[in-house]
């Protein structure tokens, strides 16, 4: 094949990449999000709206004097705290139960059944129990979080292919080197789906506990801004606590890119 030929057979590159075009839709939906969002505070005005530039002014205060790292320091602590334990019990408890099905049988219902229990409702109880310290806070978190990372992990691990298992044993693997190296790698995919879901709820329940007890926190800022009608410093908050889970968002998705580099499909999606 000549070089003519060869120049005429190749495939039109893209005019623009799909990286390119994904990232002109989110500024595209970003632009057209602040006009909506400026002609709802022209419509109906500012008891109802705060204007974005005068949010974004009011962000800016928060930041220079140092009041937005406080209350972004509170609710990060607490969420972090009540999402690592959600975390290790709703990894442990699905892999002990694989290891005997009728335990699973036994225990799994009650699990799901709990799920139905209105969490906030118990707001009263907890902090009668633990005071109006981080405790009841950490324990929302934690009632928030363990059932998506139950639910996915036990989804994944029921999704491994047993015949990956049955060769594992036959080569010669323990229960832990199938956990680890089987099980564990087949199921991530399920694992970083929970963990899009369960990282931003734990936020979300601190900022909803920090409306109910707190003295500082994103939470404890939107409520003691609606106590005195301010609208701006509500959409501050409200604004701040997005941007805090975009950017929790945004590290889980580079941490599953990283995990996930060696599945083919993972790559290809990628590009």
């Amino acid at each position: 094949m000549t070089a003519i030929q060869e120049v005429v057979v190749a495939p039109a590159g893209p005019f623009l990449s799909k990286r390119m075009l994904i990232i002109l839709g989110r500024c595209f939906f970003a632009v057209l999000l602040l006009w909506a969002w400026q002609w709802s505070a022209d419509e109906f005005g500012m008891i109802f709206f705060a204007p974005p530039l005068a949010v974004l002014q009011r962000l800016y205060e928060m930041a220079i004097s140092g009041e937005m790292l406080q209350h972004v320091w509170a609710t990060l602590r607490v969420s972090a705290i009540g999402f690592v334990i959600a975390l290790v019990a709703g990894l442990a408890l699905p892999f002990a139960l694989r290891l005997s099905h009728r335990l699973t049988e036994a225990v799994e219902p009650y699990v799901l059944w709990s799920q139905g229990i209105p969490k906030y409702a118990l707001a009263p109880w907890l902090i009668l129990w633990f005071g109006i310290g981080d405790t009841p806070k950490i324990v929302i978190v934690v009632l928030m979080v363990f059932y998506v990372i139950f639910i996915t992990t036990f989804a994944g691990i029921r999704a491994v292919d047993r015949r990956l298992i049955n060769m594992a044993r036959i080569l010669g693997a323990n229960e832990t080197v199938i956990s680890r190296e089987v099980i564990w790698k087949s199921m991530q995919p399920f694992f970083y789906s929970g963990l899009k879901v369960a990282l931003p709820r734990a936020v979300g329940a601190t900022i909803v506990g920090e409306f109910l007890v707190s003295t500082q926190g994103v939470g404890y800022y939107i409520e003691h801004a609606r106590e005195l009608s301010d609208t701006v410093g509500v959409f501050a908050g409200i604004v701040l606590a997005t941007g805090l889970v975009l950017v929790i968002n945004g590290i889980v998705e580079k941490m599953e890119r990283i995990a996930l580099a060696w599945r083919p499909q993972d790559r290809e999606m990628s590009h």
